[in-house]
């Protein structure tokens, strides 16, 4: 069925709802939760009575919900939320292992950014089964980030550095800030018709723990790609400050040049989430290691 476009009140459902749609045909139970997610943050973001707009949305999905659980009663992923959670659980490992795997062997490219992605989203539909582990949840920050870091590479010529959540968790947890997961893929916008391109689940990894017995997890099939459009970045304002005057040190040598670069990338990654502060922070580290060869 065809559902109300997304209200901009409530526009960080978009991303959740593209899952929904990309799925729907091939994996309801993800299908399912997903909407049942956007449901639920929807009705977080605007308590109380809702604008028309999203009241006629929250009303489009309860009923495509309550609809799919009676034609799915037999679906222990819709009717049980344990076996649910196990489910989208081991996929959103599947997606992450995936992209990890192409990542380190530094085949960057939009399958691999989109599973990064998908991963991700998928791990934002984990919260309403409960608390989360620490380790989906570095995981979660971690493919966003690195989804939003590749694409924003590949879209400027630069070429991504590799590496796995080891290398590179630090930074992502110093540049995440609670609660503006729903926000972090504004320049990241992916077809609804998109799909993941796996070589016949060659090439990574696939997680060892046991699918529930009684209700296997989907497997993944290699689907036809289709094109991944970006959207361009907003325009950044123009501020006019007074430019200050800066004397480089003698000593700096190519060690505290690289790590200004590092510091440079980072505040730019910052400001993919709005965070200003951690962006000016690194910006006064790579100025100081510049300035005086030491953060």
């Amino acid at each position: 069925m065809g559902f109300p476009p997304v209200p901009p009140i409530v526009k960080s459902i978009a991303h959740v709802l593209k899952v929904a749609d990309e799925h729907e045909a091939r994996n309801i139970v993800v299908s399912y939760w997903a909407r049942m997610y956007a449901c639920q943050s929807a009705m977080k973001l605007i308590p109380g009575k809702k604008p028309p707009e999203v009241s006629a949305l929250l009303i489009a999905l309860m009923d495509w919900l309550e609809e799919t659980k009676k034609a799915n009663h037999d679906v222990e992923g819709i009717c049980n939320e344990t076996v649910a959670q196990a489910m989208i659980e081991q996929y959103a490992i599947q997606l992450f292992t995936f992209a990890d795997g192409q990542d380190r062997a530094e085949n960057f490219n939009k399958n691999m950014i989109k599973a990064f992605y998908t991963a991700g989203i998928l791990m934002d539909i984990l919260e309403q089964f409960g608390e989360q582990s620490e380790d989906i949840i570095n995981k979660k920050k971690y493919a966003k980030w690195k989804a939003a870091y590749i694409h924003n590479c590949l879209k400027s010529g630069d070429t991504p550095t590799a590496g796995g959540p080891d290398e590179h968790l630090k930074n992502v947890i110093d540049i995440t800030k609670e609660g503006d997961d729903e926000a972090s893929q504004n320049d990241l916008v992916i077809s609804p018709r998109s799909h993941l391109d796996f070589p016949n689940n060659q090439g990574y990894n696939l997680p060892t723990g046991p699918a529930p017995a009684s209700s296997p997890v989907t497997p993944v099939v290699p689907p036809e790609p289709e094109q991944f459009i970006p959207q361009p970045n907003p325009p950044t304002p123009s501020i006019s400050t007074p430019t200050p005057t800066i004397q480089g040190n003698g000593n700096v040598g190519p060690e505290q040049i690289q790590k200004a670069q590092k510091c440079c990338k980072y505040a730019t990654s910052a400001l993919n989430y709005d965070d200003v502060k951690t962006a000016i922070d690194n910006l006064q580290k790579a100025l100081n290691l510049l300035q005086l060869g030491k953060e």
